[in-house]
């Protein structure tokens, strides 16, 4: 045995407390070791419920992040084609086509007539 410790007798093995001599604990402070033990055991309770909640929470999330995250997307992109629609519609309208449309025709017109009267000018000859 280790010098220092106190001698143990073989009846005292597997004894809870520090000694023998000590006196058990009276009714009051039962009670209050039973109010603790009741307190922690509801604490415990919640805090497995609040993780268990919390565990569903994240198993659905999931799912419903990527339904909103797909709605959200067909939305902006619903969104997107509007705004190129409008976008599309206001570059290329009549309003904008009309003056260079009718210059083209103007323009290639008399570039037409006046290379057929070239040409029959110079096969006439």
């Amino acid at each position: 045995m280790k010098p220092g410790y106190p001698k143990r007798y073989h009846s005292q093995r597997g004894s809870l407390g520090d000694s023998a001599d000590a006196a058990p604990p009276s009714l009051g402070e039962l009670m209050q070791r039973l109010e603790r033990l009741e307190a922690r055991l509801h604490q415990l309770k919640a805090g497995l419920s609040n993780l268990v909640q919390l565990q569903q929470i994240q198993d659905s999330e999931p799912q419903d992040e990527v339904q909103h995250s797909a709605q959200e997307v067909t939305r902006l992109q619903d969104a997107a084609d509007n705004f190129e629609l409008e976008l599309a519609s206001r570059v290329v309208s009549w309003q904008h086509l009309q003056e260079p449309f009718w210059q083209a025709v103007r323009f290639g017109g008399l570039g037409l007539l006046l290379g057929w009267g070239l040409a029959w000018f110079v096969y006439a000859r």
